[in-house]
């Protein structure tokens, strides 16, 4: 038995030196071969060193800091470009209304009548006066002429031709009267017809038809509708920067998502006490839209920014370490505060070290 356990000992302990030898003769065939195949990290290595990549170029293309505008979006409503109110300038019973709310007055402006039977009366009574009193005339122009021949062959006394010429002249007198009171009848009439501006569009309408008016009464609220205007209420900065554009201005239709173009018309000499604002009013004259009151209108007017912050393109910027850095031409680091987009890819920065007019690198 001593023997055989001597055996199996002998053995094993035979059996684990050929697996250690196995074990490192697998280990240096493996570097062996990894030494000798193409493409291995020995290889790149050498091949790296022997073929360096050649150095970046780096872009030396600058661009000047151009000062940054603080955008104001003012919002307007559109209204008529003229209002005015119609009053009654007789008293009377409405006859007829020919205009309604929404309704555009014709070709001569009639908007509605008052009856005018009364007026007319009195002008049928004028015009038998003045008849009559034309037939005084003829008979007093015969009178005097035949008293003119009597006095001069001495057969009728001087006073009674006096009288006849001074008849006639009471007469021509009196028909003078008629007559510009029958002038002035004629325009009353003309006042019974309830007329407006044609093309003017009824706003509001006060009256009916068979209603008794009064002598100052309103009758209706009419515009001008085919131009448009916009008022604005601006502060002196927003005025400067409005007159920099021109008398041509760009509003945009928020309601419709259109662009159109207006024109200053009007602008206070004075302010509003209350907003120490200057009133400033646009018109709009084109437009392919239904031209109507209420319409938001908004007005983009650039200001200089009060921080001092610039406009520098996307490119220029280096971001590290949660900052944003610029590159002088000689590869200097200003540190930048970033404040948000601006157009055409750029961005607007802010910092105490760069000013309008600096050059930094495009693309550092």
């Amino acid at each position: 038995m001593k023997r055989i356990a001597l055996l199996c000992i002998v053995v094993l302990a035979v059996s684990l030196v050929g697996c250690g030898n196995d074990g490192l003769g697998g280990d240096a065939q493996v570097k062996d071969d990894t030494s000798s195949v193409p493409g291995s990290a020995l290889v790149k290595t050498a091949e790296a060193q022997a073929n360096p990549a050649p150095p970046v170029v780096k872009s030396t293309e600058t661009f000047i800091a151009q000062s940054a505008a603080r955008r104001a979006a003012l919002t307007g409503f559109t209204r008529a470009r003229n209002a005015m109110t119609l009053v009654s300038e007789e008293s009377g019973r409405v006859h007829k209304v020919v205009g309604d709310v929404g309704d555009t007055l014709g070709e001569h402006g009639l908007f509605a009548e008052l009856d005018t039977t009364f007026i007319e009366l009195d002008l049928a009574g004028n015009r038998a006066v003045q008849q009559r009193l034309r037939s005084d005339l003829d008979y007093n122009k015969k009178e005097m002429e035949r008293y003119k021949a009597l006095v001069k062959n001495q057969n009728a006394a001087q006073s009674t031709l006096d009288n006849n010429v001074r008849a006639h002249q009471a007469a021509l007198q009196q028909l003078r009267g008629k007559q510009i009171e029958e002038r002035v009848l004629m325009e009353r009439m003309k006042r019974f017809s309830l007329l407006g501006p044609s093309g003017w569009k009824v706003i509001t309408r006060y009256i009916e038809p068979g209603e008794w008016l009064t002598k100052g009464e309103k009758v209706a609220e009419i515009g001008r509708y085919d131009v448009l205007l916009v008022p604005f209420a601006l502060t002196s900065a927003e005025y400067r920067a409005l007159k920099e554009q021109g008398d041509t201005v760009t509003l945009k239709l928020n309601d419709i998502n259109q662009t159109i173009q207006a024109k200053v018309v009007r602008v206070s000499p004075g302010f509003d006490p209350q907003t120490r604002k200057i009133n400033v009013d646009l018109e709009i004259t084109e437009g392919d839209f239904e031209f109507r009151g209420g319409l938001r209108t908004e007005l983009i007017i650039d200001l200089p920014d009060p921080g001092g912050a610039v406009i520098v393109p996307q490119t220029a910027l280096v971001k590290a370490y949660e900052e944003y850095f610029l590159m002088t031409p000689d590869n200097k680091r200003v540190r930048v505060v970033l404040l948000g987009s601006a157009d055409n890819n750029t961005r607007r920065v802010t910092s105490p070290n760069i000013k309008p007019g600096d050059r930094f690198l495009v693309s550092p």
